[in-house]
């Protein structure tokens, strides 16, 4: 039977499962919220796995904050890789957000926790340049090897046009005057 547990009843859990390692945690329209350090990352959902039922591994992503370096929230103002798990038998969601140095952006690997982690692991190191820490196999997954940057990142620079060429599709302005097609 699958109950369903929301608010301040699935905040309770997860606090009663992993404690203080859970900063700042808070319901957020159904779902849990809470900034965890990556010292303690897989303790963490190594608990919430396995024994609150968070056995579904939705996504992991990363967030680039740098633009609210003045204004700082409760998430920093750097790097944060964000990862959300799922448990069905409670349809229960928790997100959890882990600042990362953006000069030194590493993260513990969820690999061995979680196999869907591969992928959404290596897309966020190449997409964010976070080192997950134990992961098997961090290559690209879009762009070539010998890319430079991580086009995630607020501060990367997209390469322009050298040449302004017309579109193929654009109209001659006087022929489009005159209402042809």
């Amino acid at each position: 039977m699958v109950e369903r547990v929301t608010g301040s009843d699935a905040l309770d859990r997860v606090r009663s499962v992993i404690g203080d390692k859970a900063r700042d945690a808070k319901e957020n329209f159904g779902q849990v919220d809470f900034i965890c350090d990556r010292a303690d990352l897989v303790e963490v959902i190594t608990s919430l796995r396995d024994e609150a039922g968070f056995k579904f591994f939705t996504f992991l992503s990363a967030v680039d904050r740098t633009e609210l370096a003045e204004d700082k929230t409760a998430y920093g103002s750097g790097l944060e890789v964000l990862i959300h798990l799922y448990a069905p038998d409670q349809t229960m969601h928790v997100n959890i957000h882990v600042p990362v140095d953006l000069e030194d952006p590493r993260c513990p690997s969820l690999t061995d926790l979680f196999g869907g982690a591969l992928w959404h692991e290596r897309e966020c190191h190449e997409m964010f340049g976070i080192d997950f820490e134990g992961h098997p196999r961090l290559v690209n997954l879009y762009l070539p090897e010998d890319f430079v940057g991580h086009p995630g990142l607020k501060s990367f620079k997209l390469p322009s046009r050298s040449v302004v060429k017309d579109w193929p599709g654009a109209k001659d302005p006087e022929e489009a005057a005159a209402g042809g097609r």
